[in-house]
């Protein structure tokens, strides 16, 4: 599997909602760097703590938090940066902010994800501490 075909796969999965489906596309030992100053920021060191992290994401909005591409995927060798679409809610708070997904790709799985956020200060007041 070709670096575009892993993250391509990663996003179908997600936009139907099948997170395990989706999390196939990593590795055991996948790293995930969360900006931020929020309570879920910072490096995921592993499959594992990526998974906590979305359990903690979905539980936060009630499951419904969407991540979606919004433009072209590019790519150079095994990188691929992906413009994104964040939304969410909360009982009180909305978010719909854009950002970036960048991907490092080896041998068809994706095994490090960096994401960057358009407004950090916005994503940072919605997730809180």
């Amino acid at each position: 599997m070709e670096a575009k075909e892993a993250v391509v796969s990663y996003f179908d999965a997600l936009a139907k909602g099948e997170l395990e489906k989706a999390l196939s596309s990593f590795t055991p030992e996948t790293k995930w760097c969360q900006p931020g100053d929020n309570q879920f920021a910072g490096l995921k060191k592993n499959l594992n703590e990526i998974i906590q992290m979305f359990q903690g994401i979905m539980s936060h909005t009630s499951g419904n938090m969407q991540v979606r591409p919004n433009g072209a995927m590019l790519e150079s060798g095994n990188l691929i940066a992906v413009p994104v679409w964040f939304t969410a809610k909360t009982e009180t708070k909305i978010m719909d902010l854009g950002g970036l997904d960048l991907f490092e790709v080896k041998d068809g799985k994706i095994v490090q994800v960096w994401t960057f956020s358009d407004d950090q200060l916005v994503d940072d007041e919605f997730f809180g501490k």
